[in-house]
């Protein structure tokens, strides 16, 4: 597992250094234009990074299936749930990095923006930048949202559980295509089919469950005067959802390679 996990690491090592001296480069430019380049960088950079991101962690696996560049990695003697969780994995790792890479761009752009604002800057100051801005953001969050930082990490974990669980989606309907109608032609039409029809059993099935929880579980969600709680009682359906999602879709997907797999 570790060792296909590496192998997927180091085939998106260059792509990712070199969208990373991009974005580097690009901040470089921003910035030179004046504090509203730097918060255009921070504003854009998570939209462009999260459709990158999606685009290419669906190419990868798509080619490993569909080219003769990916046939290395099936004739390993790994079975295919491994091979999908590794995918997943890497996949996590990722987002994990890209949100790092996110955090340390908003501290330097923001001690750019305080330096450009005539704030004197050093370098017990920057230390507590972060400390600054958190307290700042509950703030402001409060006075004009009624919400804080709580519900905002519960909203973002809530987008990152989906965004998995919409990535096994897919990798499901690309097993699914190339195991099951590997003979059929316009292989990528049959796969977005496919994802359209998971995706529409996926949406009924949630909704009648949620349907069906509804007059009891308001009373558990409004039950606290915490809005925190409550917030995460109203995440916690779709979470749970979306967690076994993830695990049956994996398992499918890795039958799906493990025993009618055709390249």
């Amino acid at each position: 597992m570790l060792n296909l996990i590496k192998y997927e690491l180091i085939k998106k090592y260059k792509l990712f250094s070199i969208a990373i001296i991009f974005s580097l480069g690009l901040n470089v430019y921003l910035m030179t234009t004046g504090a509203a380049g730097s918060i255009a960088f921070i504003a854009f950079f998570p939209v462009v990074a999260a459709i990158l991101y999606i685009v290419d962690v669906i190419r990868m696996y798509s080619d490993d299936l569909n080219k003769k560049s990916g046939y290395m990695l099936f004739m390993t003697p790994n079975s295919g749930y491994k091979i999908v969780i590794s995918k997943l994995v890497t996949a996590v790792l990722e987002v994990l990095a890209i949100l790092l890479i996110y955090f340390v761009f908003i501290l330097l752009n923001g001690v750019y923006i305080m330096y450009a604002s005539q704030v004197n800057v050093s370098l017990s100051e920057a230390m507590t930048f972060i400390f600054d801005v958190t307290n700042f953001i509950n703030i402001n969050l409060a006075d004009r949202l009624g919400i804080n930082l709580s519900h905002v990490f519960l909203a973002l974990l809530t987008l990152f559980v989906f965004l998995i669980g919409f990535i096994t989606t897919v990798y499901t309907a690309v097993t699914i295509r190339k195991s099951l109608f590997s003979e059929i032609k316009f292989g990528a039409v049959l796969s977005f089919l496919i994802f359209l029809m998971l995706n529409w059993v996926l949406i009924n099935l949630s909704t009648n469950i949620y349907n069906s929880m509804t007059p009891w579980y308001e009373q558990i969600i409004y039950s606290s005067v915490n809005t925190t709680v409550q917030a995460f009682y109203m995440t916690l359906p779709i979470n749970a959802f979306s967690i076994i999602q993830i695990i049956v879709l994996t398992f499918c997907s890795g039958y799906l390679l493990e025993n009618k797999i055709n390249l």
